[in-house]
């Protein structure tokens, strides 16, 4: 038979209850101040990327083909960010701005040592052995010229081609003047558009600077683009 307790039951206190509540209160005042720290420090770059992560998201949220996106001009980024983050902001912009056209998974955004590259294949802008922009890419160049006709640096346009390209029925004799004659073609839409010429300039590379191997036809269209280059000024 189990015995009885005798009444009334005397409990042992416990001196260390209180360390669960305590504990539990250290640990919303730490939360509480990592968030106002990290609220404070976010910047406009920050933003922009929480922004398109929550419109990815959020479909109802995307653009439509006939909205204006808001970009925030880069001279007024300048003041807040960092080289490193103003290229990034610019290369988000630039995304941003082709979302809806021919262009929108076309155009690579590289950063190498504080400058960035957009890097376009000349596949998708000219014909074999041309250096005249195809129609349908002309508005997308125009508004990557409107974006960067309001940016700080200089802007440098570099036309890249490789050795084995053919040129049998084409106006130019070797790839260097080719890659210089469609650098000079997207250079002067820039400049229709806003660019100061003060900050351009022009270059035609030829086969010289590969960025990928020349021994299969997928590394050989990587090189055979054209690069819009801009640089802290």
């Amino acid at each position: 038979m189990a015995r009885k307790k005798k009444w009334p039951v005397v409990y042992a206190p416990n001196t260390e209850a209180w360390m669960t509540t305590f504990a539990d209160l250290v640990s919303l005042m730490l939360t509480f101040f990592i968030l106002l720290i990290s609220m404070s420090t976010m910047d406009k770059t920050g933003l922009s990327d929480i922004e398109t992560s929550f419109r990815n998201a959020v479909s109802v949220l995307n653009s439509g083909d006939k909205t204006e996106l808001q970009i925030m001009p880069p001279f007024e980024m300048q003041k807040l960010v960092s080289t490193e983050e103003l290229m990034l902001a610019m290369r988000q912009n630039s995304k941003a701005l082709l979302q809806n056209s021919v262009l929108k998974h076309k155009v690579k955004g590289v950063i190498i040592k504080d400058r960035l590259y957009l890097r376009i294949p000349d596949a998708v802008l000219f014909d074999e052995g041309s250096a005249t922009l195809k129609p349908e890419n002309t508005q997308a160049i125009k508004k990557l010229a409107q974006m960067l006709a309001m940016s700080p640096g200089n802007i440098s346009v570099q036309g890249h081609t490789n050795a084995d390209i053919d040129l049998s029925d084409s106006q130019f004799a070797d790839p260097w003047s080719l890659s210089l004659a469609r650098a000079a073609s997207v250079l002067h839409i820039l400049e229709d558009e806003g660019v100061s010429a003060s900050r351009l300039s022009l270059a035609g590379y030829g086969p010289s600077h590969p960025v990928s191997t020349e021994a299969t036809p997928f590394g050989r269209n990587k090189n055979r683009r054209v690069d819009i280059v801009i640089s802290k000024e």
